[in-house]
């Protein structure tokens, strides 16, 4: 059995959708659901074997090799990784201030350093147990929220930046959160199953795109998330890693690097294993 890691946010439930629901043929393959930070522990651990993880996890590794063709990419508004204020602060005047981060999340954490350090912005970063919103805007003056529960978050809270808009206005590019990756023992042991997983994966978001209003129909009903901001959310992330998703991943990690989170990072894929 191929233990596959699955992130546990509406996000993932699209390109694992034909998997999941008979659409595609995976035998042999067994899911775990968990937040990205979970599932990067379980793959360090030996738990998982194959996974999505928070992309900036993967440049804390030298163990790991990329599955080609997939990742979790914004080319702007991302609508699932947002800062909440408590109504009374923007981020142009952050300055001082206290942001509360959740412990599930990585890519993101690393981002808003990023994009705080770019804009010249000292502000304080406090590391919050739990995703609830409302404990931590009692912590701090704004909240970073991902995956679900910054969708749920939409309409309710003042939203005063969105992390893939604020990249994309700095830099230009996409934003890469996260990327699937597999261990190179296990690559090296397995190359026809981890072929096999890769396989389905991207025969899975394939059907995906094909198929986004019945997905989206689905995951809303599921999550009771709005069906048409469903939809447009779909729409507004892409599952490719193409050669412009590339040269934004190696900037992040660029600037990581300058940030201490990180050092030299290189891609190294499941394709150019011996």
């Amino acid at each position: 059995m191929i233990r596959l890691g699955k992130i546990a946010f509406a996000n993932c439930d699209f390109p694992y959708y034909g998997i999941e629901h008979g659409r595609i043929g995976a035998p042999g393959i067994s899911i775990t659901q968990a937040h990205p930070v979970e599932l990067a522990r379980r793959l360090f651990n030996g738990e998982l074997d194959i996974s999505p993880i928070s992309s900036i996890m993967y440049g804390k590794r030298d163990d790991l090799l990329i599955l080609p063709g997939l990742s979790i990419t914004s080319n702007d508004f991302t609508k699932s990784v947002l800062i909440c204020s408590n109504g009374k602060v923007d981020l142009s005047d952050f300055e001082g201030k206290t942001l509360c981060i959740p412990e599930t999340t990585a890519s993101s954490a690393t981002l808003i350093r990023i994009i705080l350090r770019l804009k010249g912005i000292n502000a304080n970063i406090k590391h919050c147990p739990g995703t609830d919103i409302d404990k931590m805007l009692k912590k701090g003056d704004a909240a970073l929220l991902i995956g679900d529960s910054a969708i749920h978050a939409i309409g309710k809270y003042r939203i005063i930046a969105d992390l893939g808009n604020e990249w994309k206005k700095i830099t230009g590019k996409k934003m890469v959160y996260a990327l699937w990756v597999v261990r190179e023992g296990f690559a090296r042991q397995h190359p026809d199953k981890v072929k096999l997983v890769l396989d389905a994966l991207l025969r899975s978001k394939d059907y995906a795109y094909s198929n986004i209003n019945e997905i989206a129909s689905f995951i809303s009903s599921e999550k009771k998330i709005d069906c048409g901001f469903m939809r447009d959310y779909l729409h507004t992330l892409n599952y490719d890693f193409d050669s412009e998703s590339v040269e934004s991943l190696l900037l992040y990690f660029k600037y990581a690097k300058e940030c201490g989170i990180t050092g030299d990072v290189k891609l190294r894929f499941f394709e150019s294993l011996d």
